[in-house]
């Protein structure tokens, strides 16, 4: 099954699993009540360990741990923090279980109810015009930390809903979920029956929710009812359902909370949810994941409709049309490309855990839509992945196309380094990118010790001394190695004098190609060309980054090195409201005017996602391929 973004799943009805309690299953294992909202800064590792639990027992969706991460509701408890940094954090831990299991799931963002309901027709509360920011604060931090969608959860009265729905909508296109809490009485605190908030959704402005339905309550059999009362209305409008249930009615049992529902029972009813119009069905309060485990295997009884993904981002093609794209058999190396077709290869980041599977699926995705290679980092930001060798060969070998292995000389001394070098051109890899390599103090382990025998330079040397069947030490190793080496340039570099004349040092080792940082603005490009016109002929990738936020925009230009984004073009994404549109037309813009200059590209998907990237390689794939032919 192909990788699809979470919207197209939506769309096609897909069924899919989400996860259980994380407030009670964090309880459970030890988490005070007081801390519970900040353990992602605290205590990220018990998050981590939770996620990664109902990964295992089936869960395809994750909600972040930010279900009281909003201003109005610590304050309320008495707590402090740095809204932002909680929802971004909260994010990356799910992220981080997600890579680690290696499978396809989603994460979407929580939103809980604030401290008090909107403009409450008695008494007071927070006001709509002070409760937008609010959630718009923690909606930043979960864009930041690059969720799949949202969940807007445990909901009572309607213009909390609407804030919550708004401040998304103001920063993003993804995904919308919305449930509601009902009562055995079958209305929520504050009156609204399930047909009174299928009626409010459905008339909300901007449209309703990607999907509506329940959560908590008190059972899976009243929470089914609510379902089954929203249903007509979510026919009518072709909205899907949601449904998550407690399990069970709580009870006190000395000093613990008792749920009496089984996992066997809560499993028992998720095929009602989803003959109902379920599109997701996970749990809540008092949920496990054995609860989990047996929603999945009772949906897993029936058959998934199958779905055909599409992107969400399209270009403006001429009348004519074109042919699919299809790729050619797999070449040996990146010689067999240079001078004869515009390459296109694709970053992707090795899984944190031993499961290729959503690498694997964004490979053959990429590669269906015409790229040529993905280039595989060797834990970049020095934060700990699968090895790029292991992930190049896995690629090469089931997704049928070639790989660009980056690999550093931070991690392995002199032999080591060999080694591996050996090692890898015996498993078929022939094209190596030659880097130096993060401090280990970038990362995850900054006690780490970082090696650094040699620099990118004397990588390159050694790997020429291999072509020429020797080692290091020029002692003889049987027989000539084919390897093809790059080296990679930065174009956006203040010193640029410097930087031309490291790359020519890089050349004089033996370099065969260069791949540049990510470049925003072309000038910047035809500056370094101009300032190096002896390095005209040496096959270029040019790095491409469509960015998709405004925010990750500034992140980008103000806290990452290398990258440099025209103020022109911040300026723009500050004041549109479809960034991620004309992000790619930046893209789009900056390829048409260098591609004469260049050999290809290589292009970063933002979070790991190719979903979008794929209408920007069909095009390029057609444009150059149709302006090869007419200029043989």
């Amino acid at each position: 099954m192909m990788a699809a973004e979470l919207g197209t799943r939506i769309r096609h009805g897909m069924v899919m699993v989400a996860d259980g309690a994380i407030g009670t299953g964090l309880l459970a294992s030890g988490a005070s009540v007081h801390d519970l909202p900040l353990l992602p800064l605290q205590s990220p590792d018990s998050v981590f360990q939770l996620h990664l639990r109902y990964l295992e027992a089936g869960s395809q969706i994750l909600e972040t741990h930010t279900f009281q991460a909003n201003a109005s509701k610590l304050a309320s408890l008495g707590l402090v923090a740095d809204i932002f940094s909680l929802n971004r954090r909260a994010t990356q831990i799910a992220r981080h279980a997600r890579d680690t299991h290696g499978e396809e799931a989603y994460i979407v963002g929580s939103l809980g109810p604030l401290a008090t309901p909107v403009d409450p027709t008695w008494g007071t509360g927070t006001t709509f015009a002070d409760a937008v920011p609010i959630y718009q604060e923690a909606v930043a931090g979960l864009l930041a930390g690059g969720v799949d969608g949202f969940i807007v959860e445990t909901m009572s009265d309607a213009l909390t809903v609407q804030a919550a729905v708004e401040a998304i909508r103001r920063e993003s296109s993804l995904p919308i979920i919305v449930t509601f809490a009902f009562s055995p009485m079958g209305t929520t605190l504050f009156g609204l029956s399930p047909e009174d908030a299928m009626d409010f959704l459905t008339a909300l402005p901007g449209g309703p929710p990607d999907l509506v339905g329940a959560n908590c309550g008190s059972g899976p059999a009243p929470l089914l009812d609510a379902i089954l009362r929203m249903a007509p209305k979510a026919r009518e409008h072709g909205i899907g359902l949601a449904a998550f249930p407690n399990a069970g009615e709580p009870t006190r049992r000395g000093d613990r909370i008792y749920y009496p529902a089984s996992a066997e029972y809560v499993g028992n009813i998720a095929p009602s949810l989803k003959s109902a119009g379920c599109v997701i069905i996970g749990g809540c309060c008092g949920t496990t994941p054995d609860h989990i485990r047996s929603i999945a295997s009772a949906l897993a009884l029936t058959t998934a409709p199958a779905i055909e993904p599409w992107s969400t981002v399209t270009f403006q093609e001429s009348a004519s049309g074109h042919e699919t794209h299809e790729n050619p058999s797999c070449p040996t190396s990146l010689r067999d490309f240079f001078g004869k077709r515009f390459m296109i290869s694709v970053e992707l980041d090795p899984p944190r855990g031993v499961t290729v599977t959503r690498t694997l699926e964004a490979a053959r995705r990429v590669h269906q839509a015409g790229a040529d290679l993905v280039n595989i980092g060797d834990s970049p930001m020095a934060r700990v992945r699968m090895s790029s060798l292991a992930t190049a060969r896995l690629l090469q070998e089931q997704a049928g196309l070639q790989t660009i292995m980056h690999f550093t000389t931070r991690d392995r001394n002199l032999m080591g380094l060999q080694s591996d070098l050996l090692g890898a051109h015996a498993l078929g890899i022939r094209n190596v990118l030659c880097l130096t390599g993060d401090p280990p103090g970038l990362g995850d382990y900054a006690h780490a010790t970082a090696v650094y025998d040699l620099d990118s330079i004397g990588l390159v040397r050694v790997l020429k001394s291999f072509n020429q069947g020797q080692d290091a030490l020029g002692q003889p190793i049987g027989a000539s190695t084919h390897f093809v080496m790059g080296v990679g340039i930065n174009p956006n570099g203040e010193d640029v004098k410097s930087e031309i004349e490291r790359l020519r040092a890089k050349l004089d080792a033996g370099a065969h190609f260069l791949m540049s940082q990510p470049v925003y603005d072309p000038a910047i490009l035809y500056r370094f060309l101009d300032q190096a016109p002896d390095i005209t002929g040496i096959p270029l990738l040019l790095g491409v980054m469509p960015l998709v936020s405004y925010r990750q925009a500034l992140y980008l230009h103000n806290e990452v090195p290398g990258i440099d984004i025209p103020h022109t073009m911040l300026e723009q994404l500050a004041g549109s409201s479809e960034a991620a549109q004309l992000g790619m037309e930046f893209a789009l813009d900056l390829i048409n005017q260098l591609g004469s200059l260049v050999s290809g590209v290589y292009l970063v998907p933002s979070y790991n996602r190719v979903d979008n990237l794929v209408p920007l390689i069909e095009y390029i794939r057609r444009a150059f391929d149709s302006a090869s032919s007419l200029n043989p």
